[in-house]
C-alpha cells in the first residue's frame, strides 16, 4: 500500500539525505530479558503501520507500507560509565536513516552494572518523519510493557496517517473550507514565488545540554504556579526568555515558538497512534521592563500575560486546524522555495520551547524498574536549532536544551541554563521583590 506523503509530514523528512533524528531515552534498574525484548520490537511493529514504512522519492515523496520489513534493529552498547548513554544517544542522532528501507526505527541497549547492580538504557531513534515526542513515549511504553508481560494485546492499527484517516470526510468535502484554505494557500504561494533565494545560513555543531531540577524543585515550583493561575510552562518559558534576554541583549527578540499537539483537535488520531506532524505558535513576552527589574509580582504578571496570549493562539487554531491541514496539501509546488527560505533565514524567535508533562509510565514492573525517562532529544537539518524541552517524571522536571555553535555557544547556552534555573528556584521557593539571578548575571 502506497499514499502521498502529506507536506506537514515533508518538513519532518526535507529529503533523503537530510538527518532528522529524534531520541528517546529512559534508564532501566533492574534485568531485561534479550528474548521478550526483541518480541517487544516485533510486536510493537505489527501494531504500527508507521513502523513498517519505507519512502520512494519524488515530488512529493511516497511513503510505502511493506508487506514484509526488516525488523527493528537492536543494537547492543556496553555502558562503560553512567554517561555512556548520552555518547550512544549522540551517536543516534548523527546516524541518518536510509529512507528507501523501512524500518526507519531502531533501538540501542546500552547495557552494565554499577554498584547497585544490572543497569541499563533503553534508546529509541526515530526518523521524525514517523514519529513526534508523544509517539515516542507510546512506543516506549509499550516496549516496556511487553517486556514484563509478553502476552499483552497491545492491539492494532490499520491506518497509516493519510489524509483521509486524520480529517473527517465531511471535512475534506466540505468547499468552504476548501475554499477558504485555498486562498491562503494561494497567497502563500506567491509570497514565496516572490521571495529571492539566498544561500544557507551556515549551522555550527550540534550538542545537547542536559539536566534535571529536582523534586523539591519542582514540587515547589508547581504548587506556586498553581497558586498564582498560571501554568508550570508559561512560568518556564518566562524564565527562559528573560534569561535570552540577559545572554543576547539587544539581539534577543522576546518572543518563543510553543509547539502545539494537535492531538486534542483531530479526534480520528488515536492517543497511542503515531504522528509526527507539530505546527505551533510564535508568542511574544513583556519586554518593557529590563530584565535586571522583573521581580517576583511581574514575573508572575508576565506568565499571566503569556499564558492568556498563547491560550487565544491555541483557541484560533483549534478552529482552524482542518483549514490548516487542507490547505498544507495545497502547498507541495513550493516546498523547494520552503526548504530554501527555512536554510537561508534565522527565526524570529528565541527558542523553541515545549513542555510534553506529566509522562505517563509505570515505574515498576515485574524484575525491572524504570528509575527516569529522559526528555526526546531531535537533529534538525537546518539553522536555527535552538529548542528547550521538558517533561517530568518521578516527581521531577527533565529539561534538554539543543542548539548549535553558530547559533550560540556552549558558554552562553549554559548562561542561559544557569539564569533560567535560578528564577525558577527563587520564584518558586521565596517571592521577593528583587531579581537577584539576573542582577549576578548581568
Amino acid at each position: 500500500m502506497k499514499r502521498k506523503m502529506m507536506l506537514c509530514e515533508r518538513v519532518m523528512y526535507v529529503d533523503r539525505d537530510a538527518t532528522f533524528t529524534i531520541v528517546q531515552a529512559a534508564r532501566v534498574r533492574g534485568a531485561l530479558d534479550p528474548q521478550r525484548l526483541r518480541a517487544a520490537l516485533d510486536r510493537v511493529q505489527r501494531k504500527h503501520p508507521m513502523l513498517r514504512c519505507s519512502i520512494e522519492d519524488g515530488d512529493p515523496p511516497t511513503i510505502v507500507r511493506e508487506d514484509d520489513p526488516a525488523p527493528i534493529p537492536l543494537r547492543v552498547a556496553e555502558r562503560v560509565d553512567a554517561e555512556e548513554w548520552q555518547r550512544q544517544s549522540h551517536l543516534e542522532r548523527e546516524t541518518r536513516f536510509d529512507s528507501a528501507r523501512a524500518p526507519l526505527i531502531r533501538l540501542t541497549w546500552v547495557r552494565g552494572r554499577d554498584a547497585q547492580g544490572e543497569v541499563c538504557e533503553l534508546l529509541l531513534a526515530c526518523h521524525h518523519v514517523i514519529c513526534d515526542g508523544m509517539s515516542m513515549l507510546t512506543l516506549l511504553r509499550e516496549i516496556l510493557a511487553l517486556c514484563a508481560e509478553p502476552d499483552l494485546d497491545i492491539g492494532v492499527h490499520t491506518g497509516f496517517n493519510a489524509l483521509d484517516d486524520i480529517l473527517p470526510a465531511e471535512v475534506i468535502n466540505d468547499r468552504r473550507v476548501r475554499r477558504s484554505a485555498g486562498w491562503k494557500a494561494l497567497a502563500f504561494r506567491l509570497f514565496f514565488s516572490l521571495r529571492r533565494r539566498r544561500p544557507p545560513v551556515p549551522q555550527g555543531e550540534f550538542f545537547v545540554l542536559h539536566w534535571k531540577l529536582p523534586r523539591e524543585d519542582t514540587a515547589a515550583l508547581a504548587a506556586r504556579a498553581k497558586a498564582e493561575g498560571v501554568t508550570v510552562f508559561a512560568a518556564m518559558s518566562v524564565a527562559f526568555s528573560l534569561a535570552f534576554r540577559t545572554v543576547k541583549g539587544a539581539a534577543a527578540t522576546g518572543k518563543i515558538f510553543a509547539p502545539v499537539d494537535v492531538r486534542k483537535f483531530l479526534p480520528l488520531i488515536l492517543p497511542d497512534q503515531l504522528f509526527a506532524a507539530s505546527p505551533g505558535a510564535i508568542v511574544p513576552l513583556d519586554t518593557e521592563l529590563p530584565p535586571e527589574r522583573v521581580d517576583d509580582a511581574a514575573f508572575w504578571a508576565q506568565a499571566r500575560a503569556f499564558k492568556g496570549r498563547l491560550n487565544q493562539k491555541v483557541e484560533r487554531m483549534s478552529r482552524k486546524v482542518h483549514e490548516y491541514f487542507i490547505g498544507l496539501e495545497m502547498m507541495h509546488s513550493i516546498f523547494a522555495q520552503f526548504v530554501a527560505e527555512r536554510r537561508s533565514d534565522l527565526d524570529k524567535f528565541d527558542t523553541t520551547i515545549s513542555n510534553i508533562g506529566r509522562i505517563d509510565i509505570p515505574q515498576d514492573y515485574p524484575g525491572f524498574r524504570v528509575e527516569t525517562v529522559y526528555s526526546p532529544t531531535a537533529r534538525l537539518p537546518w539553522r536555527s536549532t535552538t529548542a528547550i524541552l521538558s517533561s517530568g517524571y518521578a516527581g521531577e522536571l527533565d529539561f534538554v536544551f539543543t542548539c548549535d555553535t553558530a547559533s550560540l555557544s556552549r558558554e552562553q547556552v549554559d548562561r542561559v541554563r544557569a539564569i533560567a534555573m535560578g528564577l525558577l528556584r527563587e520564584r518558586s521557593h521565596a517571592p521577593a521583590a528583587d531579581a537577584a539571578p539576573l542582577r549576578a548575571a548581568a
